[in-house]
């Protein structure tokens, strides 16, 4: 062939290319498709149609093997094609439906008059001995017409079966209005040659989405907890994935990666009146722009989303130990109905450790948790759980984002065997003081736990909270149980010398209370805890083991002291 002459070759991708590889992001997915084509020497300009509209044009990149170079890569849209509105067949057929329609009509007729004429029918003027003739003609004539409208009606239904069969085949003679994206790539060869095209891209409106199975076996405390690890698909892409590889990527996309500017924060006196009238007016122009906003449809938005190619976007995608990536085993189908499809990433068994929780001033019901461990290689991504015990659905719950050897707690609905009273609460207030009087106000709480189960639980938790004074002239003091607030040692000097010292501060450890029962400051059992901040919040725990149908009974006592005898708030 003459160098100088261009070939054409036009290539449809639903029919002349396959899928080879899918990475779908949460937000997106990266296609990449595969064409074989024979291409003679010199010039060749590919024409590849029938890709989403929801390609990105940025991402859009072409590669393959072959003796050949790549001169150019155009993408475009083509415009909407309008399907014919009508045929030979179809005008064929509504000729018929025509006829057919005259045809019942006479029919009706027909049946109306013959019994309009039995109506009319005088029995006084008709010979007795004729009336038997009469009606067996009468019958007869009915079911005459009776079964040639019936047949007329089956030929209406089939007619219409045929308008709307060629009415279907005229849409789809034109291309899908959702794959209306064209590729045109210049290619050159020295000598004829057939090479295979690669073209990858990335399209929106594909998603996936992490969820969970969590089944705990409380017969078997010991047991692990099985963990099913789902991914549900969606895709409104307009093209159907059929028997492709999917990798699930766990990297989000990032727009606009550029620190922060902090400009100069200046403060000052205000030496003239706020004025209320501009405010009003930018949020009169903020309130316009909202509703004109309001007034796009979802149908608008797919509009716009289908006519024009989304620009100006980039992917950030980092492996290893940021993000992780999932293959999907063997081949899967996914097609374009906006509807989603579940894979199974992994099924997992993970160590756990059971814990019943319960603050009695709030609600006095105690729930059950799990706190597991990711101990596989799989990173969590955050989605929704449904929650098994024994068999049994309990709860939907979330999982956070949770990285391999990392803890989360998964709650496992409320467990009524273990019943909490929390009672009325006690107050004594008395004059302590010689020269200088104060009022002391002493408090007193009594919590009982009955676990009616038939056999023992240890690390209940039971939380509770003593007042946080906001005065200097009010002291407030934790008598029982008798928790001590870390901090810095007496004799310290200097600013550095005391931010070293609270940098060094461990929990203390918990206080034994009575036999199984324990006190320590709430949120001192957690890792990386800080130690400075125990306590400052007035909230504390007792953590139990309770035996099989015993009772624990727990007492709070703390006292408020003023030196003022006014009305204290809060109290």
């Amino acid at each position: 062939m003459d160098t100088d002459t261009v070939q054409t070759l036009l290539l449809d991708s639903a029919h002349d290319s396959r899928i080879t590889n899918i990475n779908l992001y949460p937000n997106r997915a990266q296609i990449t498709r595969s064409y074989n084509v024979n291409v003679a020497g010199g010039h060749t300009k590919l024409i590849i149609s029938g890709l989403p509209n929801v390609v990105d044009r940025n991402s859009l990149r072409v590669d393959g093997r072959g003796p050949a170079m790549i001169h150019g890569v155009t993408v475009f849209k083509v415009e909407k094609q309008q399907p014919d509105k009508s045929s030979s067949l179809l005008e064929e057929l509504k000729g018929k439906k025509a006829q057919a329609n005259n045809a019942l009509g006479r029919c009706k007729n027909a049946l109306a008059a013959v019994g309009s004429y039995i109506d009319r029918l005088s029995i006084e003027h008709l010979d007795i001995s004729k009336l038997g003739e009469a009606m067996d003609i009468y019958d007869t004539t009915e079911e005459k017409w009776d079964n040639k409208i019936l047949e007329v009606e089956k030929s209406l239904e089939v007619i219409d079966t045929q308008i709307q069969e060629e009415r279907q085949r005229l849409e789809e003679q034109v291309a899908d209005a959702r794959l209306r994206t064209q590729v045109v790539i210049g290619l050159f060869a020295v000598d004829a040659a057939e090479l295979q095209v690669n073209l990858i891209y990335a399209v929106s409106r594909a998603k996936w989405e992490a969820s969970y199975d969590i089944r705990v076996d409380m017969q078997n405390p010991d047991a692990l907890v099985k963990v099913v690890y789902k991914a549900g698909i969606t895709q409104k892409t307009g093209e159907n994935w059929e028997n492709v590889p999917i990798t699930l990527e766990t990297a989000q996309p990032t727009f606009g990666l550029e620190l922060p500017v902090l400009s100069p924060w200046h403060v000052k006196h205000v030496s003239e009146p706020v004025s209320w009238g501009t405010r009003q007016r930018t949020a009169g122009t903020a309130s316009r722009y909202l509703d004109i906003a309001a007034e796009v449809s979802e149908d608008d938005e797919d509009d716009m989303e289908e006519d024009f190619i989304e620009a100006n976007t980039a992917f950030v995608t980092s492996k290893g130990n940021i993000n992780a990536t999932f293959r999907v085993p063997g081949l899967t189908t996914i097609p374009s109905d906006n509807e989603e499809h579940g894979v199974t990433i992994a099924n997992l068994e993970l160590p756990a450790t059971l814990a019943w929780v319960c603050i009695p001033k709030g609600n006095a019901r105690v729930h059950l948790e799990a706190n597991i461990t990711n101990s596989s290689e799989f990173m969590f991504l955050p989605g929704s759980s449904n929650v098994y015990v024994d068999q049994s659905f309990i709860a939907r719950s979330n999982i956070p984002h949770v990285g391999p050897k990392e803890v989360f707690r998964c709650p496992l609905g409320v467990d009524p065997s273990i019943r909490v009273t929390y009672h009325p609460q006690t107050k004594v207030t008395s004059e302590i003081g010689f020269y200088t009087k104060s009022l002391k106000h002493a408090f007193s709480q009594r919590i009982t736990i009955h676990n009616t189960k038939s056999v023992s639980i240890d690390g209940l938790k039971i939380t509770d909270q003593i007042p946080v004074s906001q005065d200097a002239s009010l002291t407030v003091g934790l008598v029982h149980p008798a928790l001590t607030i870390p901090g810095p040692a007496a004799g310290l000097s200097g600013v550095v010398d005391l931010t070293s010292k609270l940098a060094s501060l461990t929990p203390p450890e918990p206080v034994r209370v009575s036999p199984g029962v324990v006190a320590q400051w709430n949120g001192a059992d957690q890792p990386g805890c800080d130690a400075s901040a125990l306590g400052k919040n007035g909230r504390f725990d007792w953590v139990c083991a309770v035996p099989a149908h015993g009772k624990v009974n727990l007492l709070l006592e703390w006292e408020v002291t003023t030196s003022q005898k006014t009305e204290i708030y809060g109290l």
